[in-house]
């Protein structure tokens, strides 16, 4: 664990050290878009299904200048002198980035499917558990008991293949290559995994803690200040921005980690021999 603590003391030189630098960056690419996209989601919610649709496709291009933020400080915590060069590599790797990205997706999402062959083969309704509409299925003892049982094999796996895989962005980002970088990553982070997974959960912890903690402290000041409400509020807008705001650093934080990470196990002022 010493180790892993050289890795992250690197990343918090790192940050702040470039605390200039990444300041915009976390504003152009994780506040004002987030911020936005709640807004968006906040409108899609009630609005026809027509416009639901094209407020849908507006919140997902919205999310799409979070990956290209997070390249830009990975490629600065890698290694890159300049913000404009570090800017310019995540532009040309962010094609290769998502497509990597939705792959794995997928494949997360496959895993997904024995449970519902083991709902519809034991007669539930699975259109109806997919529209929301859970409420209306008979329970069947011996099926949620094998849904259940996989869910505990499944999430442990999940959770190792998330931490082996770590580094496929900053792989993808900086030995230009595509699905390679699962493999790649696979081979970097060998003997590695329980202290990359521990820092993770300490990590996910603290950042988990903090967002709900500004949600619930800022959502209360702004709704004494400015009144509550549905939908598009004041308090919703600025309380948005707050926990956006927590969220930014929390983004930042995880980025440069994988990159310095990145870096000990590749460069020669390693902490490890790659």
């Amino acid at each position: 664990m010493a180790k892993m603590s050289i890795v992250w003391d690197r990343t918090a030189a790192f940050v702040g050290e470039r605390l200039g630098t990444l300041l915009p960056v976390a504003l152009a690419a994780f506040v004002l878009p987030g911020v936005a996209g709640s807004c968006v989601q906040v409108l899609a919610a009630s609005s026809p299904s027509g416009a639901r649709l094209g407020l849908g496709a507006l919140s997902l291009l919205l999310s799409l200048p979070s990956v290209w933020g997070s390249l830009v400080v990975i490629g600065l915590a890698t290694g890159v002198d300049r913000l404009g060069d570090a800017a310019r590599l995540a532009m040309r790797r962010l094609p290769a980035t998502i497509l990597v990205s939705i792959i794995l997706g997928l494949v997360a999402a496959l895993t997904m499917l024995p449970i519902a062959v083991i709902l519809a083969a034991s007669g539930y309704d699975v259109a109806a558990i997919a529209a929301g509409q859970a409420g209306k299925v008979v329970v069947n003892p011996q099926a949620s008991g094998m849904v259940a049982l996989y869910f505990i094999v499944l999430v442990p796996v999940l959770l190792f293949a998330f931490t082996r895989l770590l580094l496929v962005t900053p792989v993808v980002l900086r030995e230009s290559v595509l699905f390679g970088a699962v493999r790649r990553s696979w081979v970097l982070t060998r003997k590695h995994g329980w202290r990359i997974f521990g820092m993770l959960l300490l990590f996910g912890l603290i950042g988990g803690i903090a967002q709900l903690a500004a949600q619930a402290v800022f959502g209360t000041v702004f709704t004494l200040l400015a009144g509550g409400g549905q939908g598009l509020t004041t308090a919703f807008v600025l309380t948005t921005i707050a926990t956006t705001c927590v969220q930014a650093i929390v983004m930042v934080l995880l980025a440069a980690f994988q990159g310095r990470l990145y870096a000990a196990l590749t460069t020669a002022d390693s902490v490890w021999r790659a």
